[in-house]
């Protein structure tokens, strides 16, 4: 009777420590092995190395342009963002928004499409999203003599990002992703800096349209704005 209180008493103090120790021991796997498991995500979402600065300078133009490639065919898709945690996709879009900040300019130098007497009929100036998302020049939508009517940047210049695209938007004034209000896409940003055209088509009213945003399509994140007012 000795014997069997002994060991049950024993039991008692041993079988929770037991317990903890399994506890503790699977807790400690996770930590040691989690890591992986998110870095494996992050990479496959994103599996893309930016060369050094040093790397690039020595670059020939087409080099920088299958660079470039290589970094849109990257680019993850909006659905496979989705499907991505908020960490994770946070993780990426940070190591996306960081390359594409180190990517060399692309300059753009066009020329107004119709020299003869444009008409301005509204404008604005392009100013920062935030501290990291910048932007500045002018911005000038112009009515040509045939008819048509353009979005036109001058000495334009705004933070390299993925995907960028130039949006037409009914709020004057847009901080956030959900400010956009009713818009339009006039099409992929041609170059970071330097003067370009946007054809707006006829069947847009150009009165509806209160602001001009370089807007990140994958990331939902706007980089620069500029408010729309009549000369």
């Amino acid at each position: 009777m000795a014997i069997k209180q002994f060991v049950l008493k024993h039991l008692r103090i041993l079988i929770p420590a037991g317990v903890v120790a399994v506890i503790a021991g699977a807790a400690l796997a996770w930590w040691l092995i989690s890591p992986l498991f998110i870095d494996r995500v992050v990479d496959e979402a994103f599996p893309f190395e930016m060369p050094s600065e040093g790397e690039m300078a020595d670059m020939t133009d087409d080099e920088m342009s299958d660079l470039r490639a290589e970094f849109n065919e990257a680019m993850p898709s909006e659905a496979e963002l989705a499907d991505l945690s908020m960490e994770d996709r946070e993780a990426v879009q940070e190591k996306v928004m960081t390359a594409a900040a180190m990517m060399p300019d692309k300059p753009m130098e066009e020329p107004m499409p119709d020299p003869a007497e444009p008409v301005a009929i509204l404008t604005g100036n392009f100013m920062d999203a935030d501290r990291f998302h910048q932007g500045s020049g002018v911005t000038k939508v112009f009515r040509l003599p045939d008819g048509r009517t353009i979005l036109r940047f001058e000495d334009f210049n705004v933070t390299n990002g993925p995907a960028l695209s130039v949006l037409l938007s009914s709020n004057p004034t847009p901080a956030a992703d959900g400010d956009l209000g009713d818009y339009v896409d006039l099409g992929p940003l041609k170059g970071n800096i330097g003067n370009q055209n946007y054809e707006i088509m006829d069947s847009i009213n150009v009165d509806d349209y209160k602001s001009v945003i370089i807007y990140c399509v994958p990331f939902h994140v706007i980089f620069s704005t500029a408010t729309l007012e009549q000369p």
